[in-house]
């Protein structure tokens, strides 16, 4: 939920009609990806219709949008470091394996958070803010002996930390048996799809990865369930310089991240509106909204319920269970 203006997004689908070798140029044509909009008359008039969010958008106001937004701007674009995913879990089995049963605790510290956070200019900005639980957690501590959940512990969220870099992303905190991370701006668009891929990845990881490695080794599957939110907040110095002093994102985004989290069913991905609202149509098309079974006290910017997903497409998320059910 982002202070200020509404956050949205149009989706164009980009389409080559000339190149130039010589000069390394391209031309290209944009028009509004036809799974989500479609041209419409209305009243004498032509409208930019989204399927998705039930929007009128006028033809003048399009155009005027295109011409204003895109005028000498640059096209980039942040492309995810994993390709595909299933390759990498692939490659990781060996490493947890090892990690598993190592008994080596010397490690360099190192806070590349810290380090981003400190190297901006701004004191306020847009994030993609991600929160993962390993569910039950407390049970497996209670189950296993002190150096084998040690272990355990270490490993997972070693590798599920090291996931979040190849997304653009950065591990805010660890949360003893979870992870907070987040994904900036520049690209306020961008950032929400590389999250909710980070979040697949990271599901992928645990269920087709990790959890035969753990049976292999005797040790109990794990489950997962993580919330993602996206909005503006608060770079702060936090603490005192006589223990621990280090900048923080402070702001409702994150809290509400976390909040999701524990609203989504076990094995599954939930997402705030914001977020869902600033993802490709690819990514929108497999989510659906849920309504949690508790007093939901927090609103959107129109007074109405902030309104909640889950992530329900690529065949059904491996071990999720409804998070109507869990609420």
């Amino acid at each position: 939920m982002a202070d200020g203006e509404i956050q949205f997004r149009i989706d164009l689908k980009m389409k080559v009609i000339a190149f130039d070798e010589k000069e390394n140029e391209f031309k290209f044509e944009l028009e509004p990806d036809p799974r989500r909009y479609e041209w419409r008359e209305q009243d004498g008039k032509s409208w930019l219709y989204d399927k998705l969010d039930n929007l009128w958008i006028p033809e003048d106001a399009f155009f005027k949008f295109l011409t204003n937004y895109l005028k000498d701007r640059p096209i980039g674009c942040q492309r995810p470091q994993i390709d595909p995913t299933e390759d990498y879990v692939d490659s990781r089995l060996s490493y947890v394996r090892k990690m598993l049963t190592s008994t080596d605790s010397s490690a360099e510290l190192i806070d590349k958070s810290d380090d981003f956070l400190n190297s901006l200019a701004v004191d306020k900005l847009g994030f993609a803010i991600l929160s993962l639980d390993i569910v039950g957690s407390t049970h497996l501590s209670n189950v296993m002996s002190p150096e084998k959940y040690m272990n355990l512990i270490s490993t997972v969220l070693f590798e599920l930390s090291s996931v979040v870099p190849k997304f653009h992303g950065h591990v805010l905190k660890y949360t003893g048996d979870g992870i907070i991370a987040y994904f900036p701006a520049p690209s306020f668009i961008r950032m929400n799809d590389l999250a909710i891929d980070c979040a697949f990845t990271m599901h992928l990881l645990i269920y087709k990865g990790i959890n035969l490695i753990l049976k292999e080794e005797d040790y109990q599957p794990l489950d997962i369930r993580i919330g993602i939110d996206s909005g503006e907040a608060y770079i702060v110095i936090i603490g005192s310089p006589e223990t621990k002093r280090h900048r923080d994102i402070i702001g409702s985004v994150v809290n509400l991240a976390s909040k999701i989290q524990s609203l989504a069913g076990v094995g599954g991905i939930a997402l705030g509106n914001t977020t869902l609202r600033n993802l490709h149509t690819t990514w929108r098309e497999i989510c659906e909204e849920f309504m949690p079974r508790i007093d939901w006290p927090y609103k959107d910017q129109d007074g109405s319920p902030y309104r909640l997903h889950r992530v329900v497409g690529r065949k059904r998320l491996k071990g999720e269970t409804d998070p109507e059910k869990n609420t």
